[in-house]
């Protein structure tokens, strides 16, 4: 935030609103990723140098495809209301898009704050047709772009070939592709600290035409991330060799609405197993977490002997059993001076069983364990 600051400082103030609202706006592209502004610099003649900034033109960074564009806006601070002009880096002079397609840069409303964010939409449109026609002359990229059109597991797609003569391929070809995610299953705590966009795009990267080494990589926006776990942890499947994209896509969104079924079915089964012991042991209960259903904790009583339950969830519940700590409600610890419990991992358990039948089970466990527990606490503790 500093540095776009100090960069909205070098403008000229008429020229600045334009750049301030590509910098709150200008979110393109695929992965939506925001503009950066950088390099400003004055095309003024120092005899006619002012005392307010006179900043005009500037760098600007698109992320494109899993790359980065850099494009030169020109503006003129003494006539700071005409358009801008274009310098597009690293293009060779290739990219010419048709001005008569550009309507917000030949119909340039200086009074519009967001003329330039604008400009900036219709120039990406351009491009994005322009790198389509790259790849016209590459039979086996040509059929992996067409064939994700329409594709259900596919609501977007950006290719870029990059900086190469016709005809030659001197680096990788990125595929980026929005997988489409619905995150309204999940439950609400999962997310709720994360109020923005549900976003996972797919990176496949095509190391040659032929497609004989493909290296995808999945992107998710923090929302996402947050709610499914970091994408490093998550093992996209494997790209198969000779594989195409209309197959692998497909794999990658199945595998992401996995994930999320998964999370929400541990979630109804934790509030399940935790509505089971409520429904069971009602009167008993002193607490227990009703936002992740991942904790729960019961006052009991066996023979006038009182003691707590502590029954913790685990992440991979049912899979895993929950932990069960005994604590008594008289006892001491002799080393650390805190109630004295016993903690259980191991009991009768099965993950096929219903809440109502894992209640059960643990009620039988508890009365079976309770008379040595209460035997133990005494004998190892002082009161």
């Amino acid at each position: 935030m500093s540095s776009e600051h100090s960069v909205l400082k070098q403008l000229h103030p008429l020229i600045r609103p334009y750049v301030e609202m590509v910098l709150r706006k200008g979110n393109v592209g695929v992965c939506m990723g925001n503009l950066r502004i950088s390099d400003v610099k004055s095309g003024r003649p120092t005899l006619t140098q002012t005392k307010e900034p006179c900043g005009d033109r500037f760098k600007i960074y698109i992320p494109f495809a899993g790359d980065s564009l850099k494009w030169e806006v020109i503006f003129d601070s003494c006539q700071p209301s005409n358009p801008p002009d274009f310098i597009f880096l690293g293009e060779n002079g290739n990219f010419d898009p048709d001005i008569e397609k550009l309507e917000n840069l030949t119909d340039w409303d200086p009074k519009n704050p967001e003329s330039l964010v604008l400009v900036i939409e219709d120039l990406m449109r351009e491009y994005r047709c322009y790198q389509k026609q790259l790849i016209e002359g590459y039979s086996r990229l040509q059929f992996e772009y067409s064939s994700l059109q329409g594709l259900e597991a596919c609501d977007d797609v950006e290719v870029h070939m990059g900086n190469r003569l016709p005809g030659t391929l001197d680096s990788p070809v990125n595929f980026l592709i929005r997988l489409p995610i619905d995150l309204s299953p999940i439950p609400q705590y999962l997310v709720k600290d994360d109020p923005g966009e549900d976003l996972a795009v797919l990176l496949a990267k095509f190391h040659n035409t032929e497609g004989l080494r493909v290296t995808p990589q999945l992107f998710l926006s923090p929302k996402v991330e947050h709610a499914l776990g970091d994408n490093t942890a998550l093992r996209i499947p494997r790209f198969p060799t000779g594989g195409c994209l209309l197959d692998y896509v497909p794999q990658v969104q199945d595998f992401l609405q996995k994930q999320i079924d998964y999370i929400v079915e541990e979630y109804q089964r934790r509030r399940e197993y935790v509505a089971a012991f409520i429904s069971r042991f009602g009167g008993s209960v002193l607490e227990y977490d009703a936002e992740s259903f991942t904790k729960l904790s019961l006052v009991l009583e066996w023979n006038e002997f009182f003691f707590v339950l502590h029954i913790e969830l685990p992440s991979r519940f049912p899979q895993d059993m929950p932990v069960f700590t005994f604590q008594s409600c008289y006892h001491l610890s002799k080393t650390n001076g805190e109630p004295f419990v016993s903690v259980q991992k191991s009991y009768p358990y099965s993950p096929r069983w219903t809440g109502e039948e894992m209640a059960h089970r643990a009620r039988l466990f508890i009365l079976d364990t309770i008379p040595q527990f209460q035997k133990v606490s005494v004998s190892s503790t002082k009161l």
